[in-house]
This record gives structure tokens, C-alpha cells and sequence, in this order.
């Protein structure tokens, strides 16, 4: 075993000991305030080549300014305008905003187009001005035509969509920091540290433009984070002493649901969404077939009015497991309505896919990781139908992968990454072609502890770093063409090592 994996499982020997104990970690700081929903960042380079300045004739004045948006699709709304810096001729220029630092932004289908934004003050010389472009590469791009109003000459201006990944670094013993690692203009790397403090157990999850952590066995809460107050904890709700909650998803604005992993809860509960109060629960003990009768609920997703929840199926003592299913909920009800069997043990991640205009639902099955018992390849990647509820086809075998599977990204239906776990303890993050159910290429192998992998939606894949000399957060570029390569873009160093992450920009 590595060093990582004997702190973690010290660390669960210790807090089973708790179980069923109303143990109470020290509150974090909340803001009391209601958590706004994720909006998008847009990063932009504004070109304005005909403002005269005095005593010179024109000269081209460039500004690099981002605006942040509360939404994220269609329609129009007022984003934040901030300025990095500007540049006239070359040469850095002061500049002043002396505007109410906002702007009317409005997208309808691939056109994109700005209000009046200022005025500003470039060396001395006022002016505002406005943009208007089309909408590239599945929204991640900009490119237009900019107007000022001191010569009412025309510019250009570029814009990135900006592309965030949220963290949680821990060493599994004190606490979890809250880290944001941004990817600005397609190149630059930047890290927010020490946002908000978690429980050395957490689980991030990003849902409906919401942001949770689930601290989980013997912490036994969840807290909401708000994107609008630089990632402070909103509120903290408890959901049961002994719990161990181990997923959270907003499955509407006002209902949160949340699974229980540990007996006697066994259960997905109901929570609201303003302050984390109980609404109900959705009992699951009786799909259990382990003699313990523990259905073990893990991971939630989302597909239109249906939330399905990973049944791992284990006994007390983690030596008996069932094969996997999933308990599919109505979301209008907030009833069970069926159970769907999968020909595997262990469901971890679950990804909603767009294939051929169907909807279909990813299942990463690990087996059993060495350890209580001898490894077992009992997994893969299984694909469901969504519609007709049921197993359709292996994505990729675990047998073929060679080892547990432990991680899942789907950038295309011929392009995904997973985490390949074999009995060394050597871990690989691995390319595969969903279609053909085969491996490409390994991207990364090392003997650290890899927890998760992310894809963000500009096609950035977030590694994660456990190296306990310097951790850190790396991305890669995802080739366009599943036969191409993965290019490193730069690591991000990170105070603690990362257990859980989250795209904010899916």
C-alpha cells in the first residue's frame, strides 16, 4: 500500500469509531447569505487602434479586461466589468474605470454584442465603447468588430471563454482547503488560494449552477458555496450523525437530494436549497441484496426529470458485495420508480452523454480494489439507455483496461479518460474509444493516489497532482481528433494535495 492510502484508511478506522456519535467538527465561517448560481468569466483583448491622444496623432490602445456574467447561455444580462491592465503604442498605460464597472451583454444564437461599456480613461484621454462579434468553438471563443467613441474609428477585440476548475486539497488528517485554479485566454494559469476550509473528508459536486462539498463519514454535513463571494460557505446543514454522505445534487432550484451511505439511513434525503433543512426522505434498503442489507448509495446525476443514484450493494464488513444497480427516482415525486440492474460491482462515477441525439447514461463500475479482498475486475464502463432503462453495451471492459477503474471523462463518443488502478497500486490515466471499447493511449502513469479526473468544457482535462512535495493541478489540451495527443498546457501548484474537483464550466 502507498503512503496516501494507509493515511486514508487509518484515517476511516478512526472515525468508524464515531459512527452513530454526534461528533461535531468546528463550524465554518458562512456568510448567512442565499448562494448565487455559477455564471460564466469572459476574457477579452480589445483592440482600438484610431484614439488620439494629445500631442500625437492615432495610436493603438489595447485593454485586457474580463467580464463575468450570471448566466451562461442565451438571452442578456448585466456582467461585471474588471480591467487587468492597458497598453498604448506598446508601452503600459494607467487606466480608470469610471463607470459603474458594468455592462449589457447579449448573445442570440452565434451573435454577441456588448452595450456602451464606460467611460474609462486611458493616459488621460476618456472614452467608452462597444463590441459586437459571432459566437466560436462551442462558445469558447469570441472574435468582433470594437467601435470607441473618441474618434468613432473601428477596432477588433478577441475573447476566451474562461475555463475553472474548483479543488479541495487535503492531507486526510486536519482539514480541506478550497483552492480555484483558472485557465485565462486558453494559456495562462492562475490559483486562488484558501477560499473556503472543508472537513479532511470531502466530496465536491457541481450541479443545476450550484456548488457543494460533502464532508463526509463522522462529518456527516454538507455545506453550499457561494461563486459570488469568492467560494465562502454559504450555510452547513448536518444530515445525520453517522450518515456519511456521499453525494449532493440540486435536482431543482428549491430541492437538493442527498445520499446516505451508512446504516440505518441507507436512503437518499430531501433537502431545501435556501439553508439545507430536511424535506424527506427516499428510502433504497429494500433493493439490497448483500446479507447486510446496506444498499450504499454513492453518486447522483441528473437526466431531464429522473435522478438515478449508484447503488454499490456492500455489507457491513466490505466483503460481500451484490452486483451494482441503479435506483432511478422522479424528481417530481420524489419517488422511487424502478431499479435497473448492471452487469458489475461497485458504480462509481455516473456521466450523462450525448450520442447519435440519444441521451445515454455512463456508469464506471471499479470491482473490488486489493486490499479486505484480492482484487476483482468485475467492472468497466458501462453505457445505459436512457429511455428504454436499461444496459446496452460495455464502453470499455476493466479486463481490457488492466485494473480497477476509478475515474471517468467523456470529451466525445470516441474520446474518453479513466483511471486505471492495477495491483501494484500503479495508476494510469488512460484514452479510450467508447465505440470500439478499446484503449488508445496512457497519458500519465505514476505511483501517486490520482482521485479524480475532470473535463472542463473547452476540452481542458484536470489531473490531479498528490505528489506530497509539491501538489498541484495539471491540464491538458484534449486533441479534436481521438487519434491525436494530448498536449500539457502547465501544472498549478496547490497548498495541499487534491482529493476531489469540479469543473465550474462543464
Amino acid at each position: 500500500m502507498r503512503p496516501a492510502w494507509i493515511v486514508y484508511v487509518a484515517l476511516q478506522l478512526i472515525l468508524l469509531g464515531a459512527c452513530g456519535q454526534d461528533y461535531k467538527p468546528p463550524e465554518p465561517e458562512t456568510s448567512g447569505q442565499k448562494a448565487a448560481a455559477i455564471g460564466q468569466v469572459l476574457d477579452l483583448e480589445v483592440v482600438l487602434p484610431h484614439l488620439v491622444y494629445p500631442g500625437s496623432g492615432p495610436l493603438t490602445t489595447r485593454l485586457f479586461v474580463s467580464i463575468e456574467l450570471p448566466l451562461a447561455g442565451e438571452g442578456s444580462a448585466e456582467g461585471q466589468v474588471e480591467y487587468e491592465r492597458a497598453s498604448v503604442a506598446g508601452a503600459a498605460a494607467s487606466l480608470h474605470d469610471l463607470s459603474a464597472g458594468t455592462a449589457t451583454i447579449t448573445r442570440a444564437g452565434d451573435l454577441w454584442r456588448s452595450g456602451r461599456i464606460g467611460p474609462i480613461e486611458v493616459d488621460g484621454l476618456s472614452f467608452e465603447y462597444m463590441l459586437r462579434g459571432s459566437v466560436q468553438q462551442r462558445g469558447w471563443r469570441l472574435e468582433g468588430t470594437s467601435w470607441e467613441s473618441q474618434s468613432g474609428g473601428e477596432g477588433r477585440f478577441l475573447g476566451w471563454r474562461r475555463d475553472r476548475f474548483l479543488v479541495v486539497g487535503t492531507d486526510y488528517l486536519a482539514s480541506g482547503r478550497v483552492e480555484l485554479v483558472e485557465l485565462v485566454r486558453g494559456q495562462e494559469i492562475r490559483v486562488r488560494h484558501d477560499l473556503a476550509r472543508t472537513s479532511p473528508d470531502p466530496q465536491l459536486r457541481v450541479s443545476g449552477g450550484a456548488v457543494f462539498v460533502i464532508n463526509r463519514l463522522s462529518y456527516d454535513n454538507i455545506q453550499r458555496l457561494d461563486p459570488k463571494a469568492s467560494f465562502l460557505t454559504s450555510w452547513q446543514a448536518r444530515v445525520g450523525a453517522g450518515s456519511n454522505p456521499h453525494d449532493a445534487w440540486l435536482v431543482s432550484p428549491d430541492k437538493i437530494y442527498v445520499s446516505r451511505y451508512e446504516p440505518p439511513f441507507n436512503d437518499l434525503a430531501i433537502r431545501e436549497a435556501r439553508r439545507g433543512e430536511p424535506q424527506g426522505t427516499i428510502p433504497l434498503a429494500h433493493l439490497a441484496e448483500n446479507p447486510d442489507g446496506y444498499p450504499r448509495a454513492d453518486q447522483l446525476v441528473q437526466a431531464g426529470g429522473l435522478v438515478f443514484a449508484g447503488l454499490q450493494d456492500i455489507d457491513r464488513s466490505f466483503s460481500r458485495y451484490a452486483e451494482a444497480k441503479l435506483a432511478v427516482i422522479d424528481v417530481a415525486t420524489d419517488e422511487l420508480v424502478s431499479s435497473l440492474p448492471l452487469p458489475g460491482k461497485n458504480p462509481g462515477v455516473l456521466a450523462v452523454v450525448e450520442e447519435e441525439g440519444r441521451q445515454k447514461l455512463y456508469v464506471l463500475l471499479a470491482g473490488i480494489f486489493p486490499g479486505i479482498l484480492g482484487q476483482e475486475l468485475s467492472g468497466g464502463v458501462a453505457v445505459v439507455d436512457i429511455p428504454n432503462r436499461a444496459f446496452e453495451r460495455w464502453a470499455l471492459d476493466d479486463d481490457d483496461a488492466g485494473g480497477n477503474l476509478s475515474g471517468l471523462a467523456v470529451a466525445s463518443p470516441r474520446l474518453a479518460y479513466t483511471i486505471v488502478t492495477d495491483e501494484r497500486f500503479v495508476n494510469r490515466v488512460r484514452a479510450f474509444d467508447p465505440q470500439a471499447g478499446s484503449l488508445r493511449r496512457t497519458l500519465l502513469e505514476t505511483t501517486n493516489f490520482v482521485p479524480q479526473i475532470v473535463l472542463g468544457g473547452s476540452g481542458v482535462l484536470a489531473v490531479p497532482d498528490r505528489d506530497w512535495t509539491c501538489p498541484g493541478l495539471c491540464l491538458y489540451q484534449v486533441p479534436e481528433d481521438p487519434h491525436g495527443s494530448e498536449v500539457l498546457i502547465g501544472c498549478a501548484e496547490l497548498e495541499l494535495p487534491p482529493a476531489t474537483l469540479a469543473s465550474l464550466d462543464p
